[in-house]
């Protein structure tokens, strides 16, 4: 059986097989040129910012930066990608043509015809993510390490372990669906959907939950604001620097009594005839502070891991539910 179901999948395995490599040796070829480009931050020893910017600066302008937006879109692309061509069609495409009433009058129990095939592309799936995630993060680890933004909701689905929860999801997700469902297209359909919506439900409202993030009220620096807008009815919109290095989830400005400081202004300090700095300067005598909640980068690998498990633990139950219909319902 197990020998069968690679017989059934080797052409796209043997794709995969030569996308990653070539997908590794654009990685490899450009990754002597990122080392040049970062040599001046690697051998800076105190306030390296303005290497770091330099560096960020030339990386984008070059093909590493096209090549990071691309490699970081294949992240994100990868597991629905799984979820729709590997793990829809792998029962319904059976169920749709027939075939599997001939596979079970065979000496092959459903339990074991099922096992074959969840354990052999599923172990593909990890092992193909697991394989494009490693290549990817090590090649971007000096672009995220300077960026200082691995944390943050953009990067952080295209980074370490987590896509390998996702695809092992996808992939389990779209076996059930096309169980269910026991036509490929729509099945593939409704995978493709049904992922969205949970993988961006994870950093939307989710993630920020899996781990206590971090929550301090400093006073407000104006040395150190976003940006400082007045309306036309005199009300004020602050909003400070973010959190170095960390996801944040909320920045604003409080009052002593912790109410958020909206104005309004003094039109005798902030109108539009007054000098540069007066507004800001009347701001920092209110005492207002910054009410920051953030994760920071120290907790990249714990959120990692407890999002993997979230969705390995999915996968598992998905697959499941899958022999459970095989065996109680599916005739």
């Amino acid at each position: 059986m197990i020998w069968f179901t690679w017989r059934q999948f080797r052409t796209p395995a043997i794709v995969t097989a030569a996308t990653l490599a070539a997908l590794a040796a654009v990685l490899l070829v450009n990754g002597n040129a990122m080392t040049d480009l970062y040599a001046s931050v690697a051998a800076c020893q105190s306030d390296c910012g303005n290497a770091i910017d330099a560096f960020l600066l030339q990386f984008r302008n070059s093909a590493g930066g096209t090549i990071y937006y691309t490699t970081l879109a294949v992240m994100y692309a990868a597991p629905p990608l799984i979820g729709v061509f590997w793990g829809a069609p792998l029962v319904a495409r059976e169920i749709e043509a027939g075939t599997h009433r001939l596979a079970w009058s065979q000496s092959v129990s459903r339990t074991r015809w099922l096992a074959a095939k969840l354990g052999l592309v599923g172990a593909a799936t990890a092992a193909t993510t697991g394989l494009l995630s490693w290549a990817v993060t090590a090649w971007a680890g000096r672009v995220d390490s300077a960026a200082a933004d691995r944390i943050t909701p953009l990067v952080f689905g295209g980074r370490g372990i987590v896509p390998i929860g996702y695809a092992l999801f996808a992939f389990t997700l779209g076996v059930t669906v096309g169980m269910l469902i026991r036509r490929t297209v729509p099945a593939m359909a409704v995978t493709l959907a049904t992922y969205a919506v949970a993988v961006a439900a994870m950093p939307l409202w989710l993630r920020t939950h899996l781990v206590t993030a971090t929550h301090e009220t400093p006073p407000l620096d104006m040395n150190k604001l976003d940006a400082l807008m007045i309306n036309r009815s005199g009300q004020m919109a602050i909003q400070p620097d973010p959190i170095a290095n960390a996801w944040t989830i909320t920045n604003r400005p409080i009052t002593a009594t912790g109410q958020v400081f909206t104005g309004p202004a003094d039109p005798t300090r902030c109108g539009p005839s007054m000098p540069t700095g007066s507004c800001s300067d009347w701001v920092g005598t209110l005492g207002l502070r910054q009410d920051v909640i953030y994760h920071p980068d120290s907790q990249f690998w714990t959120l990692q891991w407890v999002e993997t498990g979230i969705f390995v633990g999915l996968a598992a139950v998905l697959a499941a539910v899958s022999f459970y219909w095989l065996r109680r319902r599916l005739t």
